[in-house]
């Protein structure tokens, strides 16, 4: 039997994602995959599914937490079991068995899920089976809400279905009773062990810095450069204006672009990361954008790259990430120079404390009142803030199945707020990158012509990676030779 056990705090950064989630701007993370067809193995159906995610959802204990508000809202909500959890409204068959689904409506049926925010009432995630497209394969889409996890802890829920082998039986569920649910007087003393363990803290602090003044005053000074290196790189410096960053609706959709191995390592020829790439042939396919509508741009884009902050093996729910800007370089005229700047940022990211500053900085914003911590959040999050988010989502380096059949495409969700019109997701699987670009379509009809401006990118970095360089040109036109970044993960 699985213990039941207490309510859970939301941290300031889980509760950020509550307060900027709206019917217009939905925060959830989430993907479009499509599965081979099964061949001579039975299809995987809803039930088959179902049957698969009962027998590991004491794994992934958070799958069942919903949120309970605060009495009067005068704190964060806080995560309670479900009570009531039925795994058939988690995982839900969009279509007939029989039923062929072709890539089109395969994609409208994808991008309305997506539209639509999470039921608050019951635990923050979905999942959307499309038992058969017109090639015989399988789609499925999922969304998960920012507020439980990111992208790291994102792939627990996948895991209740998806193995890393074709051939994996399916395990009996274990029986499972529910906390109770928490009563005003529960929770104000649950907030009070809250405020006495916070206090502890203090008091420990406070004892350190009279026991050992010299290193409680290098530690609050560490923090004080901490802080200020998030105001000053982060907050203050403002982006430049973009047609990205217009005024949202409710539509949603996701366009996918799928760069194959060969083209991948063509194009990392002249050096850098899978995520120096990808980040590269963004930039190139976003100033290719803007220059079919007037004058290329002038200055980078402030782009917001979220980095994983957890330490290994670890993939609790909540979110452990930085959100950190870096420059992307839309205002370089060669795809070559646009690598080079690309390599630089990301190097100088690695060998910064500029990810832990901003954590820090998030983590400060639990020091504001309740009542105020809603403009706060919406502030940090508007078009004054970054133009875009682009973010590279985990993925094992090795094929996953679904009850045997093997996943061959899939594309990231990364939620956008009110006033940015794209966000662009990238998953790297089986040494291929998938380029999952989200945006509202009324106020960026054009982001269905990112795919192919994607591949055109990639196509020129793989062209000058076989042309020679001129010696006088690359002294000029590169930057600083680029040691390995760290890996970029997301909120997604």
């Amino acid at each position: 039997m699985t213990a039941a056990t207490s309510t859970r705090r939301l941290s300031a950064l889980d509760g950020s994602f509550l307060r900027l989630d709206t019917q217009q701007s939905p925060m959830h993370v989430g993907w479009s995959a499509v599965f081979a067809a099964p061949g001579d193995r039975p299809r995987p159906t809803v039930e088959a599914i179902r049957e698969r995610a009962a027998g590991r959802v004491h794994e992934v204990p958070w799958c069942r937490w919903r949120l309970a508000e605060a009495p009067l809202h005068l704190s964060e909500p806080r995560w309670i079991d479900d009570a009531d959890f039925d795994l058939a409204a988690h995982i839900v068959q969009l279509t007939g068995p029989e039923d062929r689904v072709s890539d089109a409506t395969f994609e409208a049926l994808g991008s309305t899920a997506l539209s639509v925010p999470l039921d608050r009432s019951r635990p923050l995630w979905q999942v959307f089976l499309v038992p058969r497209l017109h090639d015989g394969r399988i789609g499925m889409i999922g969304k998960i809400h920012h507020a439980l996890v990111d992208g790291i802890a994102a792939l627990q829920i996948v895991s209740l279905f998806v193995d890393a082998e074709p051939d994996v039986a399916s395990r009996p569920p274990l029986s499972w009773h529910p906390a109770g649910r928490t009563g005003g007087a529960a929770w104000a003393v649950d907030a009070a062990r809250g405020a006495v363990a916070d206090g502890v803290d203090a008091l420990r602090a406070g004892s350190s810095a009279i026991t050992r003044p010299r290193t409680t005053v290098a530690r609050a000074a560490r923090a004080a450069r901490r802080l200020a290196t998030a105001v000053t790189e982060e907050v203050l410096p403002p982006a430049p204006q973009s047609e990205l960053n217009a005024r949202i609706g409710v539509r949603r959709v996701l366009v996918g672009y799928h760069a194959p191995r060969d083209l991948l390592r063509a194009a990392r020829a002249s050096g850098g990361t899978v995520n120096d790439v990808g980040l590269t042939a963004v930039a190139g396919a976003l100033r290719a954008l803007t220059r079919r509508h007037g004058e290329p741009p002038d200055a980078p884009l402030k782009t917001m790259v979220p980095v994983s902050m957890r330490a290994l093996g670890d993939a609790g729910a909540g979110n452990r990430i930085a959100m950190v800007h870096i420059p992307l370089p839309v205002h370089l005229a060669t795809c070559r120079q646009r690598l080079e700047w690309v390599r630089d940022q990301t190097a100088r990211l690695k060998h910064t404390d500029r990810p832990a500053a901003t954590q820090a900085f998030v983590e400060s914003l639990a020091l504001v009142p309740p009542l105020l911590r809603t403009p706060v959040a919406r502030a940090m999050a508007t078009p004054r803030q970054f133009n875009l988010t682009v973010s590279q989502s985990p993925a094992p380096r090795g094929p996953l199945y679904l009850l045997g059949c093997e996943l061959e495409d899939v594309y990231s969700v990364v939620p956008i707020a009110q006033g940015h019109a794209l966000a662009i997701g990238m998953v790297r699987y089986r040494q291929e990158l998938f380029f999952g670009c989200y945006a509202d379509p009324d106020a960026l009809p054009e982001v269905r012509e990112l795919p192919a401006l994607l591949a055109a990118e990639l196509d020129e970095l793989a062209a000058a990676a076989r042309a020679p360089r001129h010696p006088l040109r690359a002294a000029t036109t590169a930057g600083p030779r680029a040691r390995r970044p760290a890996p970029v993960t997301p909120v997604g």
